[in-house]
């Protein structure tokens, strides 16, 4: 009992100096469109590290339109759920430009799929601390026919 007390002390005296210059918390919720005719929407929870850096967890729906548009619009919808880790590049006066990239998982028509993403992030801090949010995406995807979607979303990031 002694040695599992002693080793929560010590896990607890590591751990204490990262949550103690840990940053905000984040609610996101960003829509865009992305090459090849595609519409998407993503809503995550986002928190922000040391130096700035920041860590998300996401949920995103989207689909693929065809020409013509009439009665076929839904037949390309996908879902997927993913986490990122954003490093930050520069800091300006009231924002800041990161670099983003994590893996991802979901459906495509009702085929599984697995992925990577990479991009870029700015984001501009307004006086309340809620924050506009431009994303550039570069999507990978293995294991069905929608391998490469690259696209441009604008959002914004709510404080918790």
């Amino acid at each position: 009992m002694k040695r599992f007390l002693l080793s929560l002390l010590v896990v607890f005296s590591c751990l204490s100096p990262l949550m103690a210059e840990s940053g905000d918390q984040h609610i996101t919720v960003n829509a865009g469109i992305a090459a090849p005719y595609t519409l998407n929407a993503t809503v995550g929870y986002e928190y922000e590290l040391k130096n700035g850096h920041a860590v998300e967890i996401y949920g995103e729906a989207g689909n693929h339109w065809h020409t013509p548009v009439c009665h076929a619009f839904w037949d390309g919808y996908y879902w997927d759920g993913g986490g990122t880790y954003k490093y930050r590049i520069a800091k300006f006066k009231n924002g800041n430009f990161k670099l983003r990239g994590g893996v991802q998982f979901g459906s495509f028509v009702r085929e599984f799929f697995v992925g990577a993403e990479i991009g870029f992030e700015y984001n501009y801090v307004f006086k309340n601390n809620w924050e506009f949010v431009a994303i550039q995406r570069n999507n990978f995807n293995f294991v069905h026919g929608d391998t490469f979607r690259n696209g441009i979303m604008i959002g914004v990031k709510i404080p918790l």
